[in-house]
């Protein structure tokens, strides 16, 4: 069993090791959370890697990095199949449906955003848009600057999609300017990104190419070899719509390769459909057929965006080979999904293709109907470009506006990062009180131990026999009173033995005092023999030795006296010399019970035993008396 001290040595240790397991965890937990904060993109390995590691790291009760770490899961659920995506929302339905009541606003809102995303990447774009909105104002209404700007990309880039670049353009140079004050470097190309493609679909190709350009140098500098993928692919695109097919299928199969080779598929299946564009535009629909048919166990129609484009690009070659019925067929899968998606530039290029297959099949009627589809709808899509002309316009003489609106939220951020900090380095002042509170605590309990523990060696050595180590007189007679009293008050037996060793002088004279010692000794060690309790031997004199036998007859303590005598003989046999016969004299008295005659205390007790003692003197030594009960 470890002593008091050792105890406090091991609690000491155990504080000074976890206060540097902590210290060395929490910058570790930090540099993870600005990783994934970062918006760097990493292999799919290493974040569940990281996250793994958050997990060992952070306690259960740190609610703040609990939080932090649940809305990390959420984002970085694998999306690569339709399967993984079902099961993306599902988690972050199931998070929104057990936050705790001690949950932040933050941590709702971000959630809510989070199942907002992996709605969209179902198809379920009003569902998407109705989150994008909720969060971006509840995000508003809190000031929370990384969710405002996170928010608003969000829902521009799919305003963007859907061909609402009005709105799509507020959002995302609302989110560059937040994201650029925040240093989110990382978040602000994705959203470059986003803004560059927005272009794109405005119809202004060599915009949108000067900012993908700049984006690619910066992956390529930094070494993210999958977001110089990602941005080729954007190029190639806009190279489609300048005209220039050749360069935009270099750009497409730079990609497509990567992700191929990454194990992507379904991001190397949309690659493959935007090479078949290209080569459809250069007439080569052998080539372009290969690549659709390649895409197309990837590309499901529960990928509806890249669905509807396969389907109309196969439509397209089915068309130009003349086999009308089948593009029909194809251009009925894309018209459903671009429906779903609400995309309306795609569903243009479909309405038209539609209603020249028709015309071609010479059923003109039907071929009208589609075109006055095609015209209203272009119309509508018109209109929206016109808007988004006047908010561009807007936007370039009213940045003033955003700056300011930007401005006031980063200084608000501020200065909750600095009560933050405050509140951390409170925190680290909390702890270093405790720590010191302990010390001086375990200092005060050391101190405090050891006085008590010198009092128990005073006290102690005020009780015990320095040579025998048997109580000494005091201690024994206090030991026999309480026996005494007990006896008297449930009217038990008690005994007691008196004895002390026979000739002790002669012993010390012939052998020397030495000896005379050593026969003490071996006396008390007989004694402890007989009892088993060394608290019920005591030497009360110079070789005199009295014994309390508690809850013991007259009878039993006569039987006992003589096992005593015959104890200390052998014991003397092995520990003193040969020639020296060790003896004791011992006198025995019971308290009587329930008898007029019954000793009235222990004193009158211990006088009946010596006065035994005596007798047995008297008659030679060597001998047991048992006292005589007198009135």
């Amino acid at each position: 069993m470890l002593s008091y001290p050792r105890y406090l040595a091991v609690f000491l240790l155990i504080i000074g090791q976890s206060c540097l397991a902590f210290a060395e965890e929490q910058p570790q937990v930090g540099q993870l959370f600005k990783l994934f904060d970062s918006g760097e993109s990493m292999p799919r390995a290493t974040i569940e890697q990281n996250i793994a590691l958050l997990e060992k790291l952070i306690s259960s009760d740190d609610i703040e990095r609990i939080e932090k770490l649940n809305q990390i899961k959420c984002w970085n659920q694998a999306s690569d199949t339709e399967e993984e995506i079902a099961k993306a929302l599902n988690y972050a339905e199931q998070a929104l449906s057990q936050i705790p009541s001690t949950a932040s606003t933050h941590f709702i809102t971000d959630i809510n955003l989070c199942r907002a995303w992996f709605l969209q990447l179902t198809g379920d774009i009003n569902g998407a848009m109705e989150g994008y909105t909720k969060s971006v104002q509840s995000a508003y209404e809190h000031e929370d600057i990384k969710l405002i700007a996170d928010a608003r990309s969000l829902r521009g880039a799919l305003y963007s999609y859907t061909g609402d670049f009005s709105e799509a353009l507020d959002d995302l140079v609302t989110a560059q300017g937040l994201y650029e004050s925040l240093n989110l470097t990382g978040w602000a190309n994705i959203n470059l990104t986003d803004i560059a493609t927005s272009f794109r679909r405005y119809g202004d190709p060599e915009s949108a190419i000067k900012y993908y350009k700049k984006l690619k140098e910066l992956y390529l500098k930094n070494g993210n070899k999958e977001q110089v993928a990602n941005v080729m692919s954007e190029i190639g695109i806009a190279l489609d719509e300048m005209g220039k097919h050749e360069q935009a299928i270099e750009h497409f199969r730079f990609s497509y390769q990567y992700f191929k080779d990454q194990k992507l598929n379904i991001v190397a299946a949309i690659n493959a459909t935007n090479i078949a564009y290209s080569l459809i535009q250069l007439n080569r629909l052998d080539e372009a057929e290969n690549y659709l048919n390649e895409a197309a166990p990837d590309i499901s129609e529960n990928e509806p965006a890249a669905y509807s484009f396969m389907k109309l690009f196969m439509g397209k070659i089915r068309n130009q080979q003349g086999r009308y019925q089948e593009a029909l067929d194809e251009l009925s899968a894309a018209e459903h999904a671009f429906r779903v998606m609400h995309n309306d530039r795609g569903l243009i290029q479909l309405l038209q293709l539609k209603s020249d297959i028709y015309a071609a099949m010479e059923d003109l009627p039907q071929a009208y109907h589609i075109l006055q589809e095609f015209i209203a709808l272009t119309k509508k899509v018109d209109d929206s470009s016109i808007a988004h002309q006047t908010t561009e316009l807007k936007v370039k003489f009213d940045t003033s506006w955003i700056e300011s609106e930007n401005k006031r939220l980063i200084d608000n951020q501020k200065l909750k990062e600095q009560e933050l900090t405050l509140l951390e380095k409170n925190k680290s002042l909390q702890l270093i009180i405790l720590l010191l509170t302990g010390c001086i605590l375990a200092t005060v309990s050391l101190f405090a131990y050891k006085q008590v523990h010198r009092n128990r060696q005073l006290q102690t050595i005020a009780l015990t026999d320095y040579l025998t180590q048997l109580p000494n007189r005091r201690h024994i007679y206090a030991q026999a009173e309480q026996y005494f009293q007990l006896a008297l008050k449930q009217q038990i037996p008690f005994s007691i033995i008196i004895f002390d060793a026979d000739h002790f002088k002669k012993i010390n004279d012939n052998f020397g005092h030495e000896i005379g010692d050593q026969a003490l000794l071996t006396i008390a060690e007989a004694s402890k023999t007989l009892t088993t309790d060394r608290n019920l031997v005591g030497r009360i004199g110079g070789e005199e030795f009295l014994i309390l036998l508690p809850n013991t007859d007259a009878d039993r303590a006569w039987k006992l006296a003589h096992e005593l005598q015959t104890l200390i003989t052998r014991f003397g046999a092995i520990n003193l010399p040969v020639e020296l016969k060790l003896t004791v004299s011992a006198g025995v008295a019971t308290l009587p019970i329930q008898s007029e005659l019954q000793d009235q205390n222990f004193a009158r007790l211990l006088k009946r035993a010596d006065n035994a003692l005596y007798e047995a003197k008297n008659a030679g030594r060597n001998c047991v008396k048992a006292a005589e009960i007198t009135g």
